[in-house]
């Protein structure tokens, strides 16, 4: 242990200081989302629910999420997601606070979790779904289900590298579709992801789920920017 720290030792996703890949200092800029809000007008909702005139008919019923997403959580969810450095998620989830997912009890009673899928290409590239490391961590403390309901069968491009609103719900459009009809079925399911912008990848995951008799679909994210 102690020559591999030596001859790779960990540096600061923040600041570059070596020992963690989150010093002390960067841990504290780290900002708990508390204001939930409606994921259709953006404004304050109780326990993050989708306004009831904001609702639309194959619509994203409530969205959840940690952190506010700013540049130190950027660089996590960069190193974690296209470095593949699972370490980094490993040492990362250890300073969330589990607490923080008992917001989800407000829902209707879950039936499982579904995380977000990868396109086949990018799963083999990556080696990994970020997405699925999630919700098994979110699992431990929800002790839920964790579902395998939704196949991508659209290779898009990486929403982050878009800017517009516009551009961005057509790459998701028709990204996804239902392998396990059954068991969407009436079903209240939570979506999860690392991190929601303006949510077009959640909303068109839900929509297909709806559409196949899902009864709720909420999202549970790591941030929200």
């Amino acid at each position: 242990m102690f020559l591999k720290e030596l001859l790779f030792p960990k540096f600061c996703l923040g600041c570059h200081k070596i020992g963690a890949y989150l010093c002390p200092e960067c841990q504290n800029k780290l900002e708990y989302f508390t204001n939930e809000t409606c994921l259709y007008c953006h404004k304050k909702s109780l326990y993050g629910l989708t306004h009831p005139g904001c609702q639309k008919r194959w619509g994203i019923d409530g969205a959840l999420t940690i952190f506010h997403y700013n540049q130190t959580l950027k660089q996590i969810i960069k190193a974690f997601k296209y470095r593949q450095a699972i370490a980094v998620w490993e040492e990362f989830s250890l300073l969330i606070n589990p607490e923080k997912l008992n917001r989800v009890k407000n829902w209707p009673p879950v039936t499982f979790l579904q995380p977000i899928p990868l396109h086949q290409q990018r799963f083999k590239e990556r080696g990994f779904n970020q997405a699925e490391i999630i919700a098994q961590f979110f699992n431990r403390f929800l002790k839920l289900k964790i579902g395998d309901c939704l196949l991508r069968n659209k290779e898009t491009k990486p929403q982050a590298q878009i800017s517009e609103k516009k551009e961005r719900k057509q790459n998701m459009s028709q990204a996804f579709i239902v392998k396990n009809k059954k068991e969407v079925k009436n079903a209240t399911i939570i979506l999860v992801d690392d991190l929601l912008t303006t949510g077009e990848t959640v909303k068109a995951a839900g929509k297909v789920l709806k559409k196949e008799g899902a009864r709720f679909v909420f999202a549970l994210t790591i941030a929200r920017g």
